[in-house]
């Protein structure tokens, strides 16, 4: 039997509902209608639109680089592209997807639980008019 078998069958004993991906991702699309841009783009111009409203935020890159004959990760795994804090101090993260959507790895989809058991903000944005639909909902209410 195969592990992602044997997963399953853990699943289904326990009750857990199955997201139909072997790696238990979650497919996700605009919430608005948005262009088909590139993960980069979008991630570029959402930065630019934090910045210019004078929001703290930074690019997380994560990976693996070479270090003197072996390897090591850097960043933080499963956290948003955009991390930051909102001007009223909460932290917040921000995964941002190509145009017509991507999908949510399930190391994301924890670190989302983990950031928003703890009063954080963590969205998942297509494009930045989805964000500032998103956001500005969520500064307006402080």
């Amino acid at each position: 039997m195969k592990y992602h078998e044997l997963f399953d069958a853990f699943k289904e004993a326990t009750g857990t509902p199955k997201t139909g991906r072997k790696d238990d991702s979650i497919g996700t699309k605009p919430t608005i209608p948005c262009p088909d841009v590139p993960e980069s783009v979008v991630l570029k111009n959402c930065l630019e639109w934090l910045h210019k409203r004078g929001i703290v935020c930074d690019r997380n890159n994560t990976g693996l680089i070479d270090v003197r004959g072996g390897k090591m990760l850097f960043g933080i795994k499963g956290a948003g592209d955009i991390v930051g804090c909102l001007p009223s101090g909460r932290h917040f993260e921000i995964e941002v997807k190509r145009g017509r959507g991507g999908s949510l790895s399930s190391g994301q989809q924890k670190r989302k639980r983990k950031i928003m058991s703890n009063n954080g903000v963590y969205l998942i944005v297509h494009s930045v008019g989805e964000l500032e639909k998103l956001l500005m909902s969520i500064l307006k209410r402080r």
